[in-house]
This record gives structure tokens, sequence and C-alpha cells, in this order.
């Protein structure tokens, strides 16, 4: 308790959240072939069953595609986290997407960041997976862990931890 008054110990949030309502499946299982090879680093994929999106990290907004449909993060422990919201959904141009935050915002996990249209993203014949991956995981992610299964926006889903 006295640490956290004193500010002797900065508590980092380690946690992974669930970005939308919906299944995770593991990251080899999702349709983009760029992803699931694992090239990007590691992570996993959600079928969303709503457009809400929420921060699948705390840490700081560090980048948000011109054309929307992709926001990246860096956590407090240097694991930088990107979220891409659907599959293609780039040829798109930012139509279904609506985003709320802005490079340098500070977020905490499960905070409200975007809605994404998921009739617009199907009505293109496109797959509204959102996928989450540590795109600095070969020089900086010791360990991530994600439950698989129905969860909701916001829930703690695993966690990321960075090596020391």
């Amino acid at each position: 308790m006295f640490k956290k008054l004193f500010g002797h110990h900065k508590e980092t949030d380690d946690h992974i959240y669930a970005p939308v309502n919906g299944t995770v499946e593991a990251l080899k299982d999702v349709s983009d072939p760029v992803f699931s090879s694992g090239v990007m680093g590691e992570g996993f994929g959600i079928h969303p069953s709503d457009g809400n999106i929420v921060a699948p990290v705390a840490g700081t907004v560090t980048m948000v595609a011109n054309t929307k449909h992709a926001l990246g993060f860096t956590m407090d422990n240097g694991l930088e986290v990107l979220i891409h919201m659907g599959v293609d959904t780039v040829d798109l141009k930012g139509k279904p997407f609506t985003i709320n935050v802005k490079p340098q915002d500070k977020v905490t996990g499960g905070q409200a960041i975007a809605t994404m249209d998921l009739q617009q993203v199907k009505d293109a014949g496109l797959d509204d997976v959102v996928i989450v991956v540590i795109t600095n995981t070969k020089d900086s992610l010791d360990t991530l862990n994600v439950e698989n299964g129905a969860h909701q926006a916001g829930d703690q889903i695993g966690t990321a931890t960075a090596k020391s």
C-alpha cells in the first residue's frame, strides 16, 4: 500500500483485454496469411458479435492508420501492439470505422477506442475478424498467454510480459 502511495513502485498493466465482444481464436486460425503465419508477431484473432472496439492493452496510442482499420499501442512494459480490424479492410478507405483516439493518447485496457460497421465489412465480402498482434515479439516478448473462447469486450483474457 505504501509503495503505491509514495510512488516507489509503478504497477504496470501487462493484461490483454478482449477488444470486442466475440470469440477468441488462435492467430494461426485467422484467414489473413500475413498474420496467421506469425510474421507480424504473436497474437490472436477475435470474431466480433458487434462493432464496439476497446483497447486491447493499457498504454499509449502510437499510430492510427489513415484508413482507420488499424491502431498501434505501446504498453508501459515496452511491448508494441497492433489491432487490425478485419481482413483487407484497408480497401474500404476508412468508411466502416470511427476512431475515438489519436496518437499520444493514454488508454486503459477496455477503454472504448473505435467502432467498426460489421455490415459494411460483410457487404464488401470481407472477413470482420479483429486481429491483435505484438509487433516487437522477436525482440521484446517473453510470454503471451491468451484464453480462447467467448469473451466480452474489456474482459481480461491474458497477459503479455516483456523480456527483462
